[in-house]
């Protein structure tokens, strides 16, 4: 084989691997000028796509005294474009037709791949916009196990407000009773929003001692007081690009509350002790059982914070105010502590169910989860027992209730759940966990008629 022959193969050699790296036209061109560049003198490659292919392969001498090299670009399925080199001097004696057939030949399959590739990765974009969106569509109307929306007003909060403002980074004021789930649904917007792979971070802020609220929020410099042995970065700082939640945000001083309000404004917090302004992107989301209207009436809670979180609320009822929701709530709080326990759920009972819904619960989600953990660990078999009365909300009278007014509203309640039925799994008797006739000398004694009435 000649030296010319030989050159010939480490050309198309080069040329081909080149090719097979490139996956775009605009990565192509490139690609092979730089690989043709290393055997000729190559001053520039026009590459046509789709262009009306020339017969044989054709050099000839350019009008500024460069060498012209136009070749088809054709393989086995046929033309796909013309392809044009402009070469330096002396290159017509190292380019043959032979040659220029063979690269056309080369490049016109390298050309066809780039196209493919081009195809497969435009639908792979579409599939992946399609799977996104239909994700999100998911996202809105399935709702994870945790969160329990059966009656009307808890499906409005988490099928309609919570995706419509989880677009969004607007701040949300989530309001309702203690241990009605106020962070369930602060998490559900975090996981809905385009801040869902950042942090999510939560902090109680009735529970920061008063004289550490701003170092923790914002951070403090090393020396800033008595202590602060190196910077620290605030939960601000820590949950930049995601989401923070401020709960029981009623409890901040107001000197925090003027800080909040500018981090809210402008974006920015300043540690303490520090001497500039450092940029954060978080999401806010405020919570807080208080009558904040009233704060801000006595001058607790500053009327301008006030109205910067109250751009979105969320009312979250109590768990009184939708009974529909607590046997479904009640069948995911046992298998959830099932699950911490290591053992099977066990089978809520009809009278646990009549007793649970007797209940008044005034510390609404969370006294159900103490309840039923509580039940859970004195409860050994396959059906839950409830194992001890149900607590009243603690100071809800003002006064100490006597036994007689706790017992006399127990019986009442009981009996009006079970429609003044006494006898039975499913009476009033079975619900107390009382004998029925211990249950009637009780409502003889306590003047309480059979329909819960008392007499």
């Amino acid at each position: 084989m000649t030296a010319s022959a030989d050159h010939a193969l480490l050309l198309l050699a080069d040329l081909g691997e080149a090719s097979a790296r490139a996956h775009t036209e605009a990565t192509l061109v490139p690609a092979v000028s730089a690989a043709l560049s290393r055997h000729l003198p190559l001053r520039r490659l026009d590459l046509r796509r789709g262009a009306a292919a020339p017969g044989a392969p054709e050099v000839r001498r350019g009008a500024g005294g460069e060498t012209m090299a136009v070749f088809a670009l054709r393989d086995a399925e046929g033309a796909v474009g013309c392809a044009a080199m402009a070469l330096g001097d002396g290159a017509a004696l190292d380019v043959s037709p032979a040659l220029l057939e063979a690269i056309g030949r080369l490049l016109a399959v390298a050309l066809r791949q780039v196209q493919v590739l081009g195809r497969v990765a435009a639908i792979a974009r579409r599939a992946q916009g399609e799977k996104r969106t239909l994700k999100e569509e998911l996202d809105r109307v399935a709702l994870p196990r945790e969160v329990v929306a059966v009656g009307p007003a808890m499906r409005a909060i988490f099928q309609q407000m919570v995706p419509l403002v989880a677009r969004q980074d607007t701040t949300v004021l989530v309001r309702g009773e203690t241990g009605t789930g106020k962070e369930v649904i602060a998490r559900r917007i975090h996981a809905l929003s385009r801040r869902a792979e950042r942090p999510f971070l939560a902090v109680n802020c009735g529970a920061l001692p008063e004289g550490l609220v701003e170092s923790a929020l914002f951070g403090h410099e090393r020396g800033a007081f008595t202590g602060a042995a190196a910077r620290h970065l605030g939960l601000f700082e820590r949950a930049s690009g995601g989401t923070l939640l401020l709960d029981e945000v009623g409890e901040l001083p107001r000197a925090a509350q003027a800080k909040l309000l500018r981090v809210l404004q402008e974006g920015e917090i300043e540690r303490v002790g520090g001497e500039g302004a450092v940029r954060v992107s978080v999401r806010v989301i405020a919570a807080t059982h208080r009558p904040l209207e009233a704060m801000v009436a006595s001058g607790a809670f500053r009327d301008d914070l006030y109205y910067r979180l109250q751009v979105f609320p969320i009312i979250v009822p109590p768990l009184r105010e939708r009974p529909e929701d607590l046997e479904p709530l009640t069948r995911v709080i046992v298998e959830k502590v099932a699950a911490t326990f290591g053992r099977t759920p066990p089978r809520v009972s009809a009278e646990s169910m009549t007793r649970l819904r007797a209940h008044g619960w005034p510390g609404n989600v969370r006294e159900l989860e103490n309840v039923i953990e509580r039940s859970m660990v004195m409860s050994t078999g396959d059906e839950l027992i409830l194992s001890a009365p149900l607590s009243a909300a603690p100071g809800a009278t003002g006064r100490v209730t006597t036994y007689r007014e706790a017992a006399q509203r127990c019986i009442e309640e009981a009996l009006r759940a079970a429609g003044g039925k006494i006898y039975g799994e499913d009476g009033a008797a079975a619900a107390l966990g009382l004998k029925p006739t211990t249950l009637q000398s009780k409502m003889r004694k306590l003047g309480i008629r059979k329909g819960g009435e008392k007499g």
